[in-house]
């Protein structure tokens, strides 16, 4: 099995990081509101510690200040990351079992993945069933201009707003065939658009091919992207085409359900 994530280090230590949760949750499970006093006593911690946590999430958004009392509640960043881990659960529990299919009938592995400004995240996968396969955990982050699935996101931008962030970002180099002059890889993402899905040949690791899909509401806002993994000795040409093609009809299926 082949291990797709980047190495990380897990070694660390934040105690600032569990005091902050600890103060959330205690704020979250209230019937009112809390001031830093009632947090201090009731989690026995350093007055001013609460203090500066508290602060810091007001000025995210993470916490509301009732003027009245100076006490705090819950704020509109949280309630809007609870409301799209939500969204995140619904669009996963709708794809994987069109994921499984894939998989299955092409006995690769297939990932979903949504982005943002800093890259994309895995939330689904459906793994091969063959011993010798691709794998990445879920949650695992992979850098904006790994392979295929950024092209699926790329594609379904303005031409402006493309040309921006590849400028802004610059075309990094992951292997040998990597695409990293602008212009093809501006020609590139009109074919994605015409075609309907992304291919990468070893673009992003060496030994390994791919094909993508994007999903998209109704309105046709990108949503996420299912790329299908396998490697380069066996996924290959033919075979690529025909998952994207079947991937690009389940696509539409699924956003009739999301919509």
């Amino acid at each position: 099995m082949i291990n797709m994530a980047p190495k990380e280090s897990n070694n660390y230590s934040a105690p600032m990081v569990y005091k902050s949760f600890a103060i959330l949750k205690e704020i979250a499970k209230a019937q009112g509101t809390l001031g830093v006093s009632d947090i201090s006593r009731q989690l026995n911690f350093n007055k001013s510690t609460v203090y500066g946590v508290t602060q810091a999430f007001l000025d995210l958004g993470v916490l509301r200040q009732d003027e009245s009392n100076k006490k705090f509640r819950l704020g509109p960043a949280l309630i809007q990351l609870s409301n799209q881990s939500l969204a995140s659960v619904s669009l996963r529990s709708i794809a994987r079992p069109y994921m499984i299919q894939l998989a299955h009938d092409f006995a690769e592995t297939v990932f979903l993945g949504r982005f943002d400004e800093d890259g994309l995240t895995i939330i689904e996968k459906a793994e091969s069933s063959s011993e010798l396969k691709i794998s990445a955990p879920i949650g695992t982050r992979l850098p904006f201009f790994a392979g295929s699935s950024a092209k699926t996101f790329l594609a379904n931008l303005e031409d402006d707003a493309q040309k921006r962030i590849i400028m802004e970002r610059g075309l990094p180099k992951f292997t040998e065939k990597t695409i990293t002059n602008v212009d093809e890889y501006l020609i590139e993402l009109q074919k994605v658009r015409q075609q309907g899905y992304a291919t990468d040949f070893q673009e992003y690791l060496h030994g390994v091919n791919a094909v993508s899909v994007a999903l998209l509401d109704k309105s046709g806002l990108f949503l996420a992207s299912i790329y299908i993994v396998g490697f380069s000795n066996s996924f290959t040409g033919d075979k690529m085409q025909l998952a994207a093609e079947v991937a690009k009809n389940f696509s539409k299926e699924i956003t009739e359900f999301v919509g």
